[in-house]
């Protein structure tokens, strides 16, 4: 484990689970937007690319050795015209990025893969086997809520974890006013977090237009047929 390093899109997932049993603390929308948002931020600051303009530009082809970061980097680069963050974010949201990351964290002995079937359906969960890293990443973000200067990949989770709307559930001992002062204060200049809030806020108004139009078709219907 000592020679392993957690990406922004791991601890995100490390955060966003409970450990007794792996069930996540928000909705798979948020969390598919998130991981791809850290992926993003994780680019940025390896220097793999920058915002120009308001739209992200590839900066270094060269491969950092991580597949789902160098596959996005690879799309961006290989990309027409530069695109807002909001729109790869967007385009790399899928779960099974998100499953392959975990599957990456049980296979370094960090979470436990489980298996459970019932009838047809098969579900996979990952509680968590090792505290440690998590144990490390909450007192280093726990550090920065209380006031410790935010260094850059701190700053960067907390706008993720943030967007995601997870803060809260994260680190429910933080005071809500403290937290998301200390929050808003920390994360202000993160445009990769400012992406995913975008793209979920989005999500969750296109969830409610279909459900509106849903009730109203079936008004509709009720009203004709009495």
């Amino acid at each position: 484990m000592d020679d392993v390093r957690l990406t922004l899109a791991d601890e995100l997932l490390l955060l966003a689970l409970r450990e007794e049993d792996g069930s996540a603390l928000i909705g798979s929308a948020e969390l598919d937007c998130g991981v791809a948002g850290a992926l993003l931020a994780e680019l940025a600051l390896a220097e793999r690319v920058q915002l120009v303009d308001g739209r992200v530009v590839a900066a270094d082809q060269s491969p950092l050795g991580d597949p789902d970061l160098d596959g996005l980097l690879a799309s961006i680069t290989a990309d027409g015209k530069p695109r807002k963050a909001e729109q790869w974010v967007s385009r790399t949201r899928r779960d099974e990025i998100r499953k392959r990351r975990l599957g990456r964290l049980a296979a370094i002995g960090i979470l436990e893969e489980r298996e459970h079937k019932f009838l047809f359906f098969k579900h996979t969960s990952y509680p968590e086997r090792d505290p440690g890293p998590e144990q490390e990443l909450r007192a280093r973000l726990r550090a920065v809520l209380d006031g410790a200067p935010a260094d850059e990949r701190s700053g960067a989770l907390l706008a993720i974890v943030h967007a995601c709307r997870l803060d809260r559930k994260a680190f429910p001992d933080v005071d809500g006013k403290v937290l998301r002062g200390r929050v808003r204060e920390i994360t202000e200049e993160q445009w990769a977090g400012r992406a995913v809030a975008k793209v979920i806020a989005s999500i969750h108004a296109a969830v409610m237009a279909a459900t509106s139009a849903a009730v109203i078709a079936s008004n509709a219907a009720t009203m004709s047929s009495g």
